[in-house]
């Protein structure tokens, strides 16, 4: 069994992304979440003045996980601004904790994204890349529908199939 825990990045911490994850999950699942909004954790900075904030304790948490999900709601096209910090700082484990870098090599990343209006084109992108650069396998990404179109609600049950395959 795949050890698991999920990363919520969104400006609502219990908003449609909250919503979708535990649509995928249910309310009694095992899964750790952790909001990224419950922590402090400061943009990317070359002089790495922000090593004192929640960020490496974060790393050091999820390196003993196999699974991390990513959730976020999909903004402007792409993922939050908080899943965008996240992102960005995995530069601080190339830069001043290596040792953390090379324990995420090899771990394996989903995302899960809701999502209200239209899907978004090369969203996944930035996702599987990084993954690429940092040894990481991507599993891809589930699109969990939130709005009322009867036309995406039709694919809504077929993305939590699919979020359900990979993290329960």
């Amino acid at each position: 069994m795949t050890k698991a825990i999920i990363i919520l990045g969104s400006s609502r911490g219990k908003g449609e992304t909250w919503h979708a994850i535990h649509e995928v999950i249910g309310n009694q699942s095992s899964i750790p979440l952790i909001d990224l909004n419950d922590l402090s954790i400061s943009p990317y900075d070359y002089e790495h003045s922000n090593q004192n904030d929640d960020y490496i304790p974060l790393i050091e948490k999820l390196v003993a996980y196999d699974l991390i999900v990513l959730a976020t709601p999909v903004y402007w096209y792409t993922m939050s601004a908080q899943m965008k910090i996240f992102i960005d700082r995995l530069s601080d484990l190339l830069e001043i904790r290596k040792d953390l870098g090379r324990k995420l090599r090899g771990k394996k990343i989903f995302i899960l994204a809701s999502f209200s209006t239209s899907l978004p084109k090369g969203f996944e992108d930035a996702f599987s890349q990084t993954c690429d650069y940092m040894g990481m396998e991507y599993l891809g990404c589930s699109f969990i529908y939130r709005g009322m179109d009867p036309a995406l609600l039709e694919t809504k049950a077929n993305q939590i199939a699919l979020a359900k395959n990979v993290m329960v």
